[in-house]
């Protein structure tokens, strides 16, 4: 409920979590429209992994994804303070089991963007799929 999801293609290498030039557009499109729309808004960036590597490892990667996005989005006008991060590793897959090059594993490894506006407001969820561990 107050919700919307947006499919966005954001991907990072295997065991990389750069942000590759090629993303770049799609994040800088997500910063005017956070800037434009949502004024005021906390965004929490949650990076996600497949289940490929331990726990731990997995756990550590999508925080450094989430911590990539977050310092990209920096770059591109939006408050540092306004940016929370988190990673959530192997858990919430999208495609139970799905690693490295099976079907659908890329559908687990993506950044999503948690937008919370201020009171009153609504929450906005948007998804980016990424590619990489």
């Amino acid at each position: 409920e107050n919700q919307v999801k947006f499919a966005m293609p954001v991907h990072f290498g295997f065991d990389d979590a750069a942000v590759r030039q090629q993303d770049r557009a799609a994040l800088e499109k997500f910063a005017t429209v956070a800037r434009q729309h949502y004024p005021g808004a906390t965004i929490t960036i949650e990076g996600f992994a497949d289940p490929a590597g331990s726990a731990a490892y997995n756990l550590r990667l999508s925080r450094e994804r989430a911590d990539a996005v977050r310092d990209f989005l920096v770059t591109q006008g939006l408050d540092g303070a306004a940016l929370r991060t988190v990673g959530y590793g192997k858990s919430r897959l999208v495609k139970p089991g799905a690693m490295g090059d099976d079907a659908g594993a890329e559908l687990n490894r993506r950044v999503t963007f948690v937008i919370e506006t201020p009171a009153g407001g609504s929450t906005a969820t948007l998804a980016a799929m990424s590619a990489g561990r």
